[in-house]
């Protein structure tokens, strides 16, 4: 499974971009996690084939994290696209998706020539969609976002969108090869988002072999440079990683 970050900042970060990964399993299954303001841009500086892409997750409703569908579905449209979009998340994705869709462009959706498929997945039902399984938990954040577990089979990813690790998150992270998880900042200051501390935290109980911090504060990013890296070097267990950067799970 390789994962390349498209961004690893919060909502107004200029230098980072919006936190999302774009996923390739071990089956060369596409998924894109999460499709905030900046994210479809850098999705087509590499992407020329417009079948490529299989799932879409979003990970909540708040606008760094969907607001980008409308230009992705519209970019794919223009590029010629004809296999389905299966678009997963948490009850009422479809619904979000397709108001939003027609607040950015009027009236386009009807002209889509590409099936577009929703999916609803909520922590009570996991789900086996295309060879993959989908699995979500609740975490704690001001909006309510779905934390995902994906298995393809051979190797298994958590990626967090936003908030701070619920129990059940730590419980999906035990089974997991690697962790994106948002650390908004150092210690948990904002109870609704995650921190390098809470990482650090999950990395211990949790035995997980790599965790990436992502989604933190501009400023905290910048002015605490230093001390964020001591940390990283510090812990080989975790990644502080770019616009660009490519791991394996």
């Amino acid at each position: 499974m390789e994962i390349l970050f498209l961004g690893v900042g919060e909502a107004c970060d200029p230098e980072h971009g919006n936190t999302s990964i774009q996923v390739v399993t071990s089956g060369g299954v596409h998924v894109l996690c999460d499709c905030g303001f900046s994210v479809p841009h850098r999705y087509f500086a590499s992407c020329t084939d417009p079948e490529e892409l299989d799932f879409v997750w979003i990970s909540h409703f708040h606008g760094d994290h969907f607001f980008g569908m409308p230009l992705l579905l519209l970019r794919l449209w223009e590029m010629g696209r004809t296999k389905p979009l299966t678009i997963c998340g948490q009850r009422g994705v479809g619904d979000k998706i397709t108001r939003t869709l027609d607040l950015a462009f009027p009236g386009f959706g009807a002209k889509l020539a590409y099936p577009v498929v929703y999916e609803d997945i909520e922590p009570d039902t996991p789900r086996r969609i295309g060879g993959l399984s989908f699995q979500a938990v609740q975490t704690v954040h001001s909006e309510r976002n779905l934390g995902l577990m994906l298995d393809d089979g051979t190797g298994r990813l958590y990626y967090s969108g936003d908030g701070r690790p619920s129990q059940g998150v730590a419980e999906l992270i035990r089974q997991c090869d690697i962790a994106v998880h948002e650390a908004f900042m150092l210690n948990d200051e904002f109870p609704s988002h995650g921190s390098i501390t809470g990482c650090l935290e999950l990395v211990r109980d949790c035995r997980l072999c790599k965790l990436a911090l992502v989604h933190l504060e501009r400023k905290f990013r910048r002015e605490q440079a230093d001390v964020i890296e001591g940390i990283i070097q510090a812990n080989p267990h975790l990644v502080l990683p770019v616009q660009g950067t490519r791991l394996i799970a």
